[in-house]
């Protein structure tokens, strides 16, 4: 009969500590990786929840929607002749989650885009980093400011947060692996991580050491990550692209 109930007693301690262990896993998997990606909203079906829309001046809006790829909520963008973008902000330490994941898609290149140059400065797929000593917050104009906007047609919407910014974008005309100036700033850099229709309309999951990437392009450490834009545009060229966006997770490395 002893031997029966230490042997129970050993089964329930093993269940137990199985059960602790699973516990803690997720918890120490939680701790190394913070989800960014995409949420269905109850307000929206094409913004997705926590993010919100950055127009641009006298630009037409590309249009958004959400689906479903398996276990994630992927965001399409078509763009044509257009340019808007979705924007996470954040006040991430970077020592703490220094790695960016994500995957993209896209049907097709701009065919007319020169990254280079202002006037043609149009991407597939853009995934823009920017760095600030303080968390962006959404600007907050009174009632008379925003009434003042819109009787000459201007929606008060989101701003895009200012500071040091990478762009890491599905290039036309630049090679792989290029690093170019965003054309009228300093602080502002591209990296080209895809060039070219060769692995289009496929999806393709791109990693950067957001840290190692900054003191390269920068010559100095980075303060804190304060907002992650997703952007498509084709406004210059006036040509037409989808874009597909996901998987957008910072890492411990």
């Amino acid at each position: 009969m002893q031997v029966k109930l230490r042997t129970a007693k050993f089964w329930i301690f093993i269940i137990l500590s199985g059960t602790l262990f699973a516990c803690l896993s997720a918890s120490q998997v939680e701790a190394k990786n913070m989800f960014l990606g995409f949420k269905q909203g109850e307000k929206s079906d094409s913004v997705p929840e926590g993010w919100e829309v950055i127009p641009y001046f006298r630009m037409v809006k590309n249009k958004l929607s959400l689906y479903k790829d398996g276990k994630r909520t992927v965001l399409m963008v078509k763009s044509i002749g257009s340019a808007s973008a979705v924007l996470k902000r954040l006040e991430v330490d970077l020592k703490a989650f220094p790695v960016l994941v994500w995957r993209w898609k896209i049907n097709r290149v701009v065919g007319m885009a020169i990254e280079s140059q202002k006037d043609r400065n149009d991407s597939a797929a853009r995934i823009r980093v920017i760095f600030g000593k303080a968390a962006a917050k959404p600007s907050q104009r009174t009632p008379d400011i925003s009434k003042f906007f819109k009787s000459f047609g201007f929606k008060t919407e989101g701003i895009e947060p200012r500071g040091f910014k990478i762009d890491y974008i599905w290039g036309n005309n630049v090679s792989k692996g290029e690093v170019i100036d965003y054309p009228g700033s300093k602080n502002h850099k591209m990296v080209v991580v895809q060039s070219g229709s060769k692995r289009a309309k496929r999806w393709v999951w791109e990693k950067r050491n957001l840290i190692e990437d900054f003191q390269r392009f920068f010559r100095k450490s980075p303060p804190d990550l304060i907002g992650i834009v997703v952007l498509t545009d084709t406004d210059q060229t006036n040509e037409g692209v989808i874009a597909h966006y996901s998987g957008i997770i910072l890492m411990s490395k």
